[in-house]
């Protein structure tokens, strides 16, 4: 098959989706399909080319620029004529302009993702957002995004936790959920390079990794620390990452006191990503609301062996097994951290345990070959009922 993945952000931009649609479209090549991306290209400072093969795919770049930092607009008309080659025209949403402009209008069948929901976060650069403005943005974005998701041959998301509590998916009939995919041997070829094995793990040292803005939480790792500390006060706390939230996060460590127990790093290169990984005996992962709909990095703390603590919120909670490959607790609760922390800090084996048992379920439930399969079933089934 033929496909096209219509994604509003793709690299340069970096995030979730954008490593998604990337993993995916390189897993249905391997699969035997022909893939192409279509995005904005954005931010417009980096100057990707318009078009470039990445890996064994291409992507097309539109002219685009960025309103209220999140939504792209193509700076000419997105001409629908561009997919008149293709089998399958596959729809990466929020932001939902590509959708809104193929639905109806294509004779191929229109395949979403449904990544998330649109999700106001409480406070943007430290302050706190009005809940009346995050109220009114929220419904009227889930009504506009109901009215569009109906019209679409086939939704899935990722989880079920997370579509059974959306106010939009729960509106929409026969949504699948096909979870996020990892390819975990570059992960493996690293650690052999880096020649790092079980002797490694550091039984004092806990990571947070991810991009410093108010949904995922690393506000309320860092108010664990104190009593993470008071317990072992040997205990290294590593933030990896940049975002707005960088200087709220430094004004919080320094009001604690806490300084010379963490240690911020910026973005990491990739082989600095998997040593963090491997040598933390704990990866925090506290998201605190729907603009996290699975947390792609507990798949890589998992396939490096690592226990996972992660809070209690739909999509997240459905990702590792409970127990087993590592804790659940609840959201905005630096107490419940900083106890999950302690009880594997107190027990370095039963960490090292999780992070054996993490690894066998990526291994067994997240490999991209299987994922790829799923999503080729669906596509499968529009193009029967489309003939």
């Amino acid at each position: 098959m033929k496909i096209v993945m219509l994604s509003p952000f793709f690299y340069p931009h970096t995030g979730g989706t954008e490593k998604y649609v990337k993993d995916l479209s390189t897993a249905l090549v391997q699969a035997g399909h022909e893939v192409t991306v279509i995005c904005a290209n954005i931010p417009a400072e980096k100057n990707a080319p318009a078009e470039e093969m990445m890996g064994n795919f291409k992507v097309i770049r539109l002219p685009a620029g960025l309103w209220f930092d999140y939504l792209p607009a193509t700076k000419q008309k997105f001409d629908i004529k561009m997919l008149e080659s293709y089998d399958i025209v596959h729809c990466h949403v929020p932001p939902f302009g590509f959708l809104r402009e193929v639905l109806g209008k294509v004779k191929q069948p229109v395949i979403v993702t449904y990544h998330c929901d649109v999700t106001v976060s409480e406070k943007y650069y430290g302050f706190k957002v009005p809940e009346m403005l995050i109220k009114a943005v929220e419904k009227s974005a889930n009504v506009y995004a109901r009215m569009l998701l109906k019209r679409a041959d086939a939704v899935y998301n990722t989880t079920k936790t997370y579509a059974d509590t959306s106010p939009v998916l729960k509106y929409i009939p026969n949504v699948r959920h096909i979870p996020i995919g990892l390819f975990h041997a570059a992960m493996d070829e690293m650690q052999r390079k880096l020649g790092l094995s079980e002797k490694d793990k550091n039984p004092r040292q806990i990571l947070w990794l991810g991009r410093m803005a108010g949904n995922k939480g690393c506000d309320y790792t860092v108010k664990a620390m104190p009593k993470i500390l008071a317990k072992f006060p040997d205990t290294k706390l590593i933030i990896c990452g940049d975002g707005e939230e960088k200087a709220y996060i430094n004004k919080i460590i320094d009001d604690l006191g806490v300084r010379n127990s963490i240690e911020i790093l910026g973005t990491a290169t990739f082989d600095k990503l998997v040593e963090l990984y491997y040598k933390s005996l704990v990866y925090v992962f506290p998201s605190i609301n729907r603009l996290e709909a699975f947390g792609i990095v507990q798949l890589e703390a998992m396939a490096n062996c690592t226990a996972v603590i992660c809070t209690d919120i739909p999509g997240p909670n459905a990702v590792m097994e409970e127990g087993k490959t590592g804790l659940v607790i609840p959201k905005q609760d630096p107490d419940a951290i900083a106890n999950a922390v302690i009880s594997l800090l107190a027990d370095p084996q039963k960490a090292l345990e999780m992070g054996k048992a993490g690894r066998q379920l990526v291994e067994s439930k997240y490999e991209w070959k299987t994922i790829a399969g799923q999503v080729e079933g669906v596509y499968k089934e529009a193009l029967g009922k489309k003939r």
